[in-house]
């Protein structure tokens, strides 16, 4: 089935979630036609817009599997990259760590593609459903402003996989059934434009919200970070970022590296919160090893290239990481993994921290020529690792060190490296050297997902060479 012919299985899916919140209450008895995905009567009050943004975070952080915003990223852009190895015999993983990722990888289509435009048509049926509400609140807005949040950073992500996408903003079968590929600067266009829109419509504080589990303004703010850094707009790169640093009384970096992502972290931004039935984050479910690894899915340790380029002295090496008989060394960031029970969630899924949005106002103030800032707010995150301030005194040194510290302070956290590497362009003078890839420079795209070529040939063409 198209991926993006699937709104009305996406609106059961996401309606049913919402029945489990808010009970049955009359506003949910909803029976959409082909077009939609959700009656309007959903958004008829401030709790079914809370239930339905509720739904959405529900499908991000399904337990059993994983997800472009759970795990998925971690894992399989680690491998691709210069991270992780893979311990097992699977070919579809193996893929990865090859560099030669094939057109009919299920993985890319289930994991990366169909996934993905689930949570962008759930986010639409959102934004579409409170833009034709009655409502008007501060209830409302916040949660508009939460689904353009969602419907951004899934585009952002895909953009950055796999270059040209389709720009879904509609729930329509129609439209969406022969929908053609935007340009990246198109992506990014609309990308801009949700986010804008988010920022002048979300709180500004965690009122709404427990354990920061929904992002507030300055979440998107740190989006906008970030995106402005890939686009090389160095200017409002650091004004974002600087807009979410100036809020102390919000944000902190935690003294200790072990409290980064436990509840009640003030480093974090925006978490995602475990499933009840699991409270526990998937990515440490996946990378923490058992004592029976490598078996099953496993099977990831951390290169030893990569782990070689950390300073002996680093916090973020020796509570970071861990080692399974000694031989496996491990991405350790959360603790509980297979087999540990928590009766109540103790790490949560840290989407934006501070950290980060630090170190791309350095590299943003390194690239405007400012090296006294950028020093200072590398050294933040240095310091905080037990090292001492950079060395690094000129405009390349400082980028390079910046670039060596996102490495070991992001390592593993939704594919900041794999990123990093390509849009810097050292992918192909870093992966082109490591035993066993088959690195060419067209690998800096992944191929479109053949099954949605074969049914919808607007998508084509295919990325280079695959």
């Amino acid at each position: 089935m198209n991926l993006l012919k699937i709104p009305k299985s996406t609106g059961f899916i996401l309606v049913f979630v919402v029945l489990f919140f808010v009970g049955c209450e009359e506003f949910v008895e909803i029976d959409p036609p082909r077009t939609e995905i959700m009656n309007e009567s959903l958004f008829t009050s401030d709790q079914g817009a809370n239930a339905a943004i509720n739904g959405l975070y529900s499908q991000l952080v399904e337990v059993n599997t994983e997800n472009i915003l759970s795990a998925g990223l971690e894992m399989f852009t680690g491998l691709y990259s210069d991270e992780l190895n893979d311990l097992s015999d699977d070919l579809q993983r193996l893929e990865f760590v090859s560099s030669d990722i094939t057109p009919s990888n299920s993985t890319i289509n289930r994991l990366f593609w169909r996934q993905s435009y689930t949570f962008i048509n759930s986010a639409n049926s959102i934004i579409e459903g409170l833009r034709e509400s009655p409502l008007s609140s501060e209830i409302r807005d916040q949660v508009l402003g939460e689904a353009l949040m969602i419907r951004a950073l899934t585009h952002f992500y895909l953009v950055n996989l796999f270059g040209q996408i389709p720009v879904v903003l509609s729930t329509n079968v129609e439209i969406n059934e022969t929908i053609e590929k935007s340009t990246v600067d198109e992506v990014y266009d609309q990308i801009e434009a949700d986010l804008l829109e988010a920022q002048s419509l979300m709180l500004e504080d965690y009122l709404f919200t427990s354990n920061r589990a929904r992002p507030n303004k300055f979440a998107a703010n740190a989006l906008l970070a970030r995106v402005y850094l890939y686009l090389e707009d160095w200017e409002n790169a650091e004004m974002q970022a600087t807009s979410v640093i100036e809020r102390a009384d919000l944000y902190e970096l935690q003294p200790n590296v072990n409290d980064v992502f436990l509840v009640g972290s003030t480093e974090a931004i925006w978490n995602l919160v475990p499933e009840p039935n699991a409270n526990q984050v998937r990515v440490g479910f996946i990378f923490n090893l058992p004592s029976f690894a490598p078996s099953f899915f496993w099977v990831n340790e951390l290169r030893p290239e990569f782990l070689n380029s950390f300073d002996a002295t680093d916090a973020r090496l020796t509570n970071w990481t861990d080692t399974l008989n000694a031989t496996f060394i491990y991405p350790n960031k959360y603790k509980l993994g297979f087999g540990d029970v928590a009766f109540d969630p103790q790490e949560l899924l840290a989407v934006f921290r501070l950290a980060e949005v630090y170190l791309i106002r350095a590299e943003a103030s390194a690239q405007q020529g400012d090296i006294n800032e950028a020093q200072a707010d590398l050294n933040v995150v240095r310091n905080r690792a037990g090292l001492a301030n950079t060395s690094a005194l000129d405009q390349p040194e400082l980028l390079d060190a910046i670039f060596l510290e996102r490495k070991h302070e992001l390592f593993t956290e939704f594919g900041h490296r794999w990123f990093d590497l390509k849009r810097t362009g050292r992918a192909s003078s870093v992966l082109s050297t490591i035993p066993g890839k088959n690195w060419q420079d067209t690998d800096l795209l992944w191929p479109l997902p053949e099954q949605e070529l074969l049914i919808n040939p607007n998508l084509l063409p295919q990325n280079p060479e695959y």
